[in-house]
């Protein structure tokens, strides 16, 4: 499951298990687009990516050009997880995994706000939010 957040002027990008565990987290600035930054993310760390099989992302990954770079650069299928076009609330299967990665997230002190100056700063406070979420939970 990828996603990605908007800081002011910076976006972080996420790639995380079924259990909403992260397995790549990666910060660019904010002039990049969600699929060249999914498609960083994706390189860098290829080498863990070997073994999934399907990544699942919202619309704003879609195209075939997306899909062809990720199968080149993992070898997994891209499957576009669809917006319900209900006007109410529904829990949407899959769709939730990574949006309560990020509220994990969002309750860490430093990161509810920006307050770094750096992207790498923000980007180590995360990785720290995430290891803090590990340890309460295992």
């Amino acid at each position: 499951m990828t996603g990605q957040k908007k800081i002011s002027g910076a976006k972080l990008h996420l790639a995380t298990d079924i259990l909403g565990l992260p397995h790549g987290v990666h910060m660019t600035t904010a002039d990049y687009t969600d699929r060249e930054g999914a498609i960083e993310l994706a390189a860098i760390n290829a080498d863990k990516y070997e073994s999934v099989e399907k990544l699942l992302a919202d619309s704003a990954y879609s195209g075939e050009s997306f899909a062809l770079e990720i199968k080149g650069l993992t070898g997994a299928e891209v499957e576009i997880v669809k917006r319900n076009e209900a006007h109410k609330f529904i829990v949407m299967p899959k769709r939730w995994i990574v949006e309560r990665s990020f509220g994990w997230l969002d309750n860490s002190r430093r990161l509810w706000k920006v307050c770094e100056r750096k992207l790498s700063n923000y980007l180590q406070m995360a990785v720290l939010s995430f290891i803090s979420v590990l340890l309460r939970r295992y």
